[in-house]
């Protein structure tokens, strides 16, 4: 006997319906426009991280397509929400291209100044310092051996390092801004800056040129050097102590000359207001090139860029000497009063403070 299925009951008049799939052309279309509106949404912080990729087409490729982006976004102003939420979150700024430096405005040689400048412990030389990597550890170091002076107050009381920064990439960090803020803020008297190592490169940014050490490219550094430097000291109130690049190990002996070239050439046109400390020759080796240790003492880290503790306490020890060279820092200890038993205090002696006490 076969069975018979019931009929199927009949639907309601208005029941909904199953609902159709979109058709792969829509999906696609959907997927396409969300894009976009992203895009455009985030068009500020696609241009940075494609501004900040390494010299190279595969930078080259995404600025292609991050410029074009970022101009519709900004002239719709739907980046404006992006901006936003960037400043309630205390983030503004983040997305910020600048690829400006300034130019130097000293091309001959200036005169140095003709009276030291002194300082005392109730005066002391504000003291800011900084720069890329390199500058870490020893600035660990001379914030240590600063304290023991009495006459100089480091800035924030720590080194203010930014890795893998310089004068090549200021679209990824410009210094120039950098400086300019740490000037409005807090005025120091002097500067310590370590650029230079990351700077063996194609310059970009606002007259940017490559390749490394070319004629084009030697000019464009030197003018961003001296840009730097008269940025610093062009009001006559601070003074820069700017430390070269020592040797790397995984470099040539000579691939830094360039840029250590520039910047002692343009020290030397502003004696008194920059000073270049040479650390290329202070740690060569006795052959004259890169060395772990000098004198048995271990310098460098196993990376063969950066100081050891000894290796930077060699560096503060440098920017000291410097110190005390450019300025009066010792004069105050000379009229020291006598104390009622005619002890005097401990802190008798000119000379200069050693680093010794920084670990």
């Amino acid at each position: 006997m076969t069975t018979v299925p019931p009929a199927p009951h009949p639907q309601p008049t208005g029941a909904p319906v199953g609902r159709r799939p979109l058709a792969a052309g829509n999906i696609v279309f959907v997927m396409l426009v969300a894009a976009l509106v992203g895009g455009l949404l985030n068009a500020a912080g696609i241009r940075k991280t494609a501004d900040s990729q390494p010299v190279g087409l595969r930078r080259d490729l995404a600025r292609i397509v991050a410029e074009p982006l970022f101009t519709v976004s900004h002239a719709l102003h739907v980046d404006a929400l992006r901006s936003g939420l960037q400043s309630i979150t205390g983030r503004s700024g983040d997305d910020t291209v600048n690829g400006k430096l300034p130019d130097p405005t000293v091309h001959d040689v200036v005169p140095a100044p003709t009276v030291k400048r002194a300082f005392n412990p109730i005066f002391p030389a504000s003291t800011w310092i900084g720069g890329d990597s390199l500058s870490i550890t020893p600035g660990e170091s001379f914030v240590a051996a600063a304290a023991d002076t009495q006459v100089i107050s480091v800035v924030g009381g720590t080194d203010d390092g930014h890795v893998a920064t310089g004068l090549a990439r200021p679209e990824v960090f410009n210094w120039s801004q950098h400086i300019a803020d740490v000037i409005a803020s807090d005025n120091p008297n002097a500067m310590v800056l370590t650029i230079g190592s990351n700077d063996d490169q194609v310059l970009t940014g606002d007259g940017g040129v490559g390749p490394y050490a070319s004629a084009e490219w030697v000019d464009e550094y030197r003018r961003r050097v001296g840009g730097i430097m008269d940025q610093v000291t062009g009001s006559g109130k601070r003074t820069l102590f700017w430390l070269g690049v020592p040797p790397i190990r995984t470099r040539a002996d000579d691939r830094y000359q360039p840029i250590n070239d520039i910047i002692r050439e343009e020290a030397a046109k502003r004696p008194g207001r920059v000073v270049y400390l040479d650390l290329d020759q202070r740690f060569r080796g006795p052959d004259g090139g890169y060395a772990d240790a000098l004198d048995g003492t271990v310098v460098r880290t196993p990376d063969g860029v950066h100081f050891t503790r000894d290796g930077a306490n060699i560096v503060a020890q440098m920017i000291l000497d410097a110190m005390n060279q450019t300025y009066d820092l010792q004069s105050w200890r000379t009229r020291t009063t006598t104390s009622a038993g005619g002890h005097k205090g401990s802190r008798t002696s000119a000379g200069t403070p050693t680093t010794t006490a920084a670990k």
